[in-house]
Order: structure tokens, then sequence, then C-alpha cells
């Protein structure tokens, strides 16, 4: 919002709703009966109250992220859903995961080619995580093997820190886990086991990095959801006409939408050589010479063969 209003020269005004879902409807109704050009919310979370305004409402704009509009709700196109394709990200955590293996890392075991990722739950948007991740370890080295658990929750901290670290006595090396807000458990099982971690969504270490210097010094990396680029990329696109509201929209690492978080920790731990790697898969990615699979586009039982496939 802040990038809309110093490059665009946007008048903004955020709401935090808070928890009380019983307050959400008057707070869409009091903005979409002022006059602002464009109203966004997101996530999934919203979508059906978000919809139901946006049908109320005919006149106003709306953009919902982490969501895709159904149409048939919202007929007056004027909606834009937008989603992300978190597999990129994932993906470059795979192969940032396989060249560490490489690297000669004192808290690496070079003889163990094993790996890890823990998820919050068996479901396709986690599992699209997974499929890049997995890609990405096999287009550095496919006889690497890969250990998966789910929490089975998405703010179960005790039970994530308890699969991350089943996974480390297992032999993991390193672990990547899209697992929502119990994330923090499998930083805890991280620093415990002294082995290092790939978060997922948000800068994991430069978030922690002043409250807890120890539980950040084993976040690797991240792989972003960078939801305000793709907000001031979406707002952007709507003003000048390549992006309309009767679309939705999946971003990727071309418009720096999704990435992966190359902070002080991850410079200072990766090596340059696989620094200048990563870079180079992930402009391979952006220019289509590599293809990253989704679970959008798996069933259940080929998401199910290719975990399978890398089994220790």
């Amino acid at each position: 919002m802040q990038m809309l209003k110093d490059k665009l020269g946007a008048e903004v005004k955020t709401v935090e709703m808070g928890r009380d879902e019983t307050s959400y409807e008057g707070n869409y109704l009091d903005v979409s009966e002022q006059d602002w050009d464009m109203i966004v919310s997101g996530t999934w979370s919203v979508k059906e109250l978000a919809q139901d305004i946006a049908a109320q409402f005919p006149d106003k704009n709306y953009l919902i992220f982490d969501a895709s509009v159904d149409r048939d709700v919202v007929k007056d196109n004027n909606m834009m859903g937008l989603n992300y394709y978190s597999n990129q990200a994932a993906y470059l955590s795979g192969v940032l995961a396989a060249k560490m293996l490489e690297s000669g890392d004192a808290k690496i075991d070079a003889s163990q080619k094993v790996l890890g990722f823990v998820g919050s739950m068996d479901t396709a948007n986690i599992n699209d995580f997974l499929v890049g991740y997995l890609e990405g370890i096999q287009y550095v080295d496919p006889e690497i093997k890969v250990m998966t658990s789910y929490v089975g929750s998405f703010e179960d901290v005790s039970k994530c820190m308890e699969m991350t670290t089943q996974l480390y006595n297992q032999g993991a090396q390193i672990v990547y886990a899209p697992a929502s807000q119990s994330i923090l458990g499998a930083a805890t099982a991280a620093q415990n086991a002294d082995k290092y971690l790939i978060a997922c969504d948000q800068d994991l270490y430069s978030e922690l990095a002043e409250s807890d210097k120890d539980l950040a010094a084993n976040v690797l990396s991240s792989s972003l959801k960078n939801v305000g680029e793709s907000i001031y990329t979406a707002i952007e696109g709507w003003q000048n006409g390549e992006m309309s509201l009767d679309q939705d929209y999946t971003l990727g690492l071309d418009s720096g939408a999704v990435g992966l978080a190359k902070n002080e920790n991850y410079k200072a731990i990766v090596p340059e050589d696989i620094q200048k790697f990563i870079d180079e898969t992930e402009q391979k990615v952006i220019d289509g010479e590599i293809t990253v699979g989704t679970a959008f586009d798996m069933s259940t039982d080929e998401v199910a063969a290719l975990r399978d496939s890398m089994k220790p």
C-alpha cells in the first residue's frame, strides 16, 4: 500500500479487520459505500464475503489476492483474482537444498543424500510447494532422496516441531517447511538439531533476526510470497490497461510476486558459486527454459507417485 502511495501517487487506507469475523461484513460495506477506486482484500478465508459484496456493488472495483473469482457470483466483471506460482519459489528451494549437500558446510553430512519436507496439510495448495521442491531437487541430482511429513494442521506448532525433529533424526540434512502458522515449530527443531531449515511465505530469518538471533541462525532462506509486489503489479496493470477486472491472474518469479529470500544469512552461508547457480536457474524459469510442474495439474495419485518415487 505504501508503494502504491509512493510510486503511483495513490491515496491509500488500510483497514485491519482483526479476528472477529462478525465485523468483516460491516468493514466491507463501509469501504464499498465510500469513494475508493479499488478495494483490495485477501485471502481465501474472505473470498465468499468479498464476492458477495462485489456482486452488491457492481459500480465498484475489487481485487482479491490468494483466490480465484467465481464468475457465477461476480457477474459484473468488477473483481480481479490474484494467485501465485508458489511452485516456482519452491523449485528454487529444492535447487538450494540439493546444491547445499555438496557445499562442504559443517552442518551437512555429505554422505547422507537425504532432504526433508514438512507441510501443514496434504492438500493441493501445499503439495504445489512439494512438487516444485521435488522437481528442483531432481534438476540438481536425481539420486537425492526426500522424506515427507504433514502436520495435519495449519497452526500446531508443537506437532510441527515434533515432525521436523523426526525428519532430522532420520537423516534429513535440510528441511523445507511450507507449514503455515506452525513454522516456528520447524525453526525450533532446526535450532535443536543444528541443521538448516528453508522456511516459506515470509522471510523468517529477517523476522526473527532481532528478536531471537539463535532461532534465526539456522534459517537458510525462505520461499517468498510477495503479496505487496503482486498487489502493486495488479493495480499498475489495471491502471494502464494491461490487466482487467474480468480475469484472474497467477503471478510468479518474473513479476517478483514469488522468490527466494536472499538475505544476509543466505549470503553468509551459501557459497557464491551456489548463489550464482540459483540466480541462473531462476532466470531459466523466468525465460521459460524450465517449466515447473504444479500439483493443481496433477491427480492425488500422481502427486503421491512423485512423492513415493523419492522416498529413501
